[in-house]
């Protein structure tokens, strides 16, 4: 049998991971959540979902972060311009998305609370309706992660400081679905 289309679409999630995290008082990647660093909660629900690959952008932590990614068997990239805000990790991140990838999935590595279910049924909507801005949202709150189609990264390397993609997403606000979730954990980053 021939790939539906719906198989023919590859998403691919990119883990922003190269702030301080001068907010949490730095290093919070690194922080105990059940009994492992937060990073690697984020890195563990990413692989585990139906995306189609997975790639991490490291920077403060870097050490952290390759190590992680190394022991999860996804590619890790170092960030040297971190510290000029995350637009720059986000285009690093777009720079080295394969070929043949129609979406992206940007996930915060700050973030460990998001359920696996959420992160698939952002890909699943994606995958049915070609949806090109997918936020999900819970108790009337948007949050993350947040899927863009690939036909915005030139416009993502447009974009400069601590900005993310939210300048795309104001600009097409037309183009945006909002997914119902029941998980607080799109909303719950983690700065003490």
């Amino acid at each position: 049998m021939g790939e539906s289309s719906k198989d023919s679409i590859k998403i691919c999630g990119i883990i922003l991971a190269a702030g301080e995290g001068k907010r949490a008082g730095g290093g919070k990647l690194s922080r105990d959540i059940q009994g492992k660093p937060m990073l690697q909660c984020v890195v563990e629900m990413a692989v585990q979902s139906s995306l189609d690959d997975v790639l991490l952008v490291t920077g403060y932590e870097r050490n952290l972060g390759e190590k992680i990614a190394k022991r999860a068997g996804i590619r890790s990239y170092y960030n040297a311009d971190y510290p000029l805000g995350m637009s720059t990790s986000l285009k690093l991140g777009i720079s080295k998305v394969p070929q043949g990838i129609s979406a992206v999935v940007i996930i915060l590595g700050d973030m460990p609370y998001i359920q696996r279910e959420t992160l698939d049924s952002i890909i699943d909507l994606h995958k049915t309706t070609r949806s090109k801005i997918i936020i999900p949202v819970y108790n009337g709150k948007k949050g993350h992660p947040v899927l863009m189609a690939c036909t915005y990264n030139d416009e993502i390397y447009n974009i400069s400081g601590d900005r993310g993609a939210r300048e795309i997403i104001k600009k097409h606000v037309d183009e945006v679905v909002y997914l119902e979730t029941g998980d607080p954990g799109i909303l719950q980053d983690i700065d003490y």
